[in-house]
């Protein structure tokens, strides 16, 4: 036998006599690319390096498009052993159906508590509480406020920002012009293809679409009468001629363009609006809170904003719970919370929106931070939400275009919506 073939032969039995190098296990995070851009972010940090290097694990990130998560989560926690240690959830997928493929987190808050609960509020984690079990902790939000456009109100001679809803009618009738470029512009601009937008008009005139108890009220006069307003504006162009195909991605064209001068979205649309990149008006579109009508409540009330939470959640079959719940309570920190919030995430706490450098990113937080403790859900969670949305939006269209009246389109979604809701 030759040398070389002696220590090649000698290279290979220490190679196989060898202990094997332990691989860390993958820890397993199911979301959408939000999620992991403001955990990990590099603007503001990376919210799970400590965790990581604390506990030897490697993160992997499953990332999907919004219903895409849901899809593939509640199957993975459905099954006898799972391989997805953390899932994010928002609140208009999951509901009572859903609840049992995943822990109540609440054994696990009373063991090992998170950082100060109680300055996340109560509201978001009633998101995702269900008949008592806490199934998410709540970890990004978008909440709605009222945008304007200064420009096309000086233009217009509306020299008042609106304190009551009946102010906002009033500058939308104003607003709603030619301008001497030929720009044809709409007074406000609401999204069809959700009722969030319209949810914050109904809200602010003190009616609701589905309660918490899950019970259809949108067939009373607060609501309905909030649903002749919107036929009203349809019919005298005050909202867009083609306002029945607008979706998010229509209505922050419009804002921008100046198509548009009034409108209810995500705070978070501030920078879009004012982005010199993207927006004729970079620099006077502004937010504030959503106010009430005269009629429900005095001049500066703020109307309960529609908000939507995504919550960090432990499914039955994750293998290492304890594990899984010590990775929320790091990313749910304060301080974690203000990494996420520089990184661009919706902060859940209080705290996040007093922090210098959030406040540097993005001062209309500051607004943000006093519609919170009003904010609501579109609807809360149930197997049926989405149908029902659906269901509730074209019997609204149907109104608006004359097709029915607007209390009779509320009793007809009223009698589709009720067999959906939970008893």
């Amino acid at each position: 036998m030759t040398t070389t073939r002696r220590l090649l032969l000698g290279s290979a039995a220490a190679v196989l006599a060898a202990p094997a190098i332990a691989q860390p296990r993958r820890f397993v995070i199911m979301g959408h690319a939000v999620h992991q851009r403001a955990v990990t972010g590099a603007t503001g940090g990376d919210s799970s390096a400590e965790w990581r290097a604390s506990t030897g694990m490697q993160t992997e990130w499953l990332t999907f498009g919004v219903e895409a998560v849901h899809e593939r989560v509640y199957r993975e926690a459905a099954l006898a052993e799972g391989g997805v240690d953390v899932a994010f959830l928002l609140d208009r997928y999951t509901g009572p159906h859903v609840a049992p493929l995943f822990e109540d987190l609440t054994p696990f808050m009373a063991a090992e508590p998170l950082e100060m609960p109680d300055e996340i509020p109560a509201g978001m984690y009633a998101s995702h509480n269900f008949r008592g079990r806490q199934t998410g902790i709540p970890y990004r939000h978008a909440t709605h406020g009222f945008f304007f456009n200064r420009a096309l109100m000086r233009e217009r001679g509306v020299t008042a920002v609106p304190t009551t809803y009946d102010e906002i009618i009033q500058a939308a009738d104003k607003l709603t012009f030619t301008r001497s470029d030929g720009t044809r512009v709409a007074g406000f601009v609401n999204s069809m293809d959700d009722p969030s937008g319209t949810m914050d008009l109904i809200r602010a005139h003190g009616g609701d679409f589905i309660t918490q108890d899950y019970r259809f009220v949108a067939d009373q006069e607060p609501a309905v009468r909030s649903v002749a307003l919107l036929r009203d504006w349809f019919r005298r162009g005050v909202l867009p001629r083609n306002v029945m195909t607008f979706k998010t991605e229509e209505v922050i064209t419009a804002m921008q363009q100046g198509r548009a001068a009034m409108t209810t979205q995500p705070f978070g649309r501030f920078v879009n609006y004012n982005d010199p990149r993207q927006s004729r008006f970079a620099g006077e579109i502004d937010v504030i809170p959503i106010p009430m009508a005269a009629a429900v409540g005095p001049p500066g009330a703020l109307a309960p904003a529609k908000t939507s939470v995504w919550a960090m959640a432990i499914p039955k079959n994750a293998r290492d719970k304890r594990l899984s719940w010590s990775f929320i309570r790091e990313v749910s920190s304060r301080a974690s919370t203000i990494r996420a919030a520089v990184n661009g995430n919706g902060p859940v706490r209080a705290s996040a929106y007093d922090d210098p450098k959030v406040q540097e990113m993005a001062p209309f937080l500051t607004t943000e931070k006093r519609v919170l403790p009003y904010a609501r859900l579109t609807v809360p969670g149930f197997e049926g939400a989405g149908r029902s949305m659906d269901i509730f939006m074209e019997e609204i269209q149907r109104a608006m275009l004359g097709q029915v009246e607007p209390l009779a389109a509320m009793r007809t979604a009223k009698q589709r919506i009720e067999p959906l809701l939970p008893s």
